[in-house]
């Protein structure tokens, strides 16, 4: 008994593959991606993009189940960075998308 509660345990703790999309406007030309747990960074990802040419950008990685903190920072070619923070939930059904185009 005392080994099915174990097992049962990691299974919930075993790290899931989440695909996440992010969808920056077109002044954006590079986006940082920090992924934190408890204000503890656990990832991240940079990508870089020309001015003028918006496209999903994607990410796969592996994580713990949990609630994480998508600590983004959006560079543009003209004006300061703008931070935001978006939730990501894991496990997650499918494709995780936060729309990046409406920040300030």
């Amino acid at each position: 008994m005392g080994l099915a509660w174990v097992g049962a345990h990691l299974v919930r703790a075993w790290p899931r593959t989440v695909e996440v999309a992010y969808v920056p406007g077109p002044e954006v030309t590079r986006v940082d991606v920090d992924y934190l747990i408890d204000g503890e960074a656990v990832g991240s990802v940079r990508f870089r993009q020309t001015a003028g040419k918006a496209s999903d950008l994607r990410d796969t990685l592996r994580l713990p189940p949990g609630e994480y903190q998508a600590q983004i920072t959006l560079y543009r070619a003209e004006g300061p960075a703008v931070e935001l923070l978006r939730t990501l939930i894991v496990p997650a059904a499918g494709l995780t998308r936060f729309d990046l185009r409406t920040a300030p």
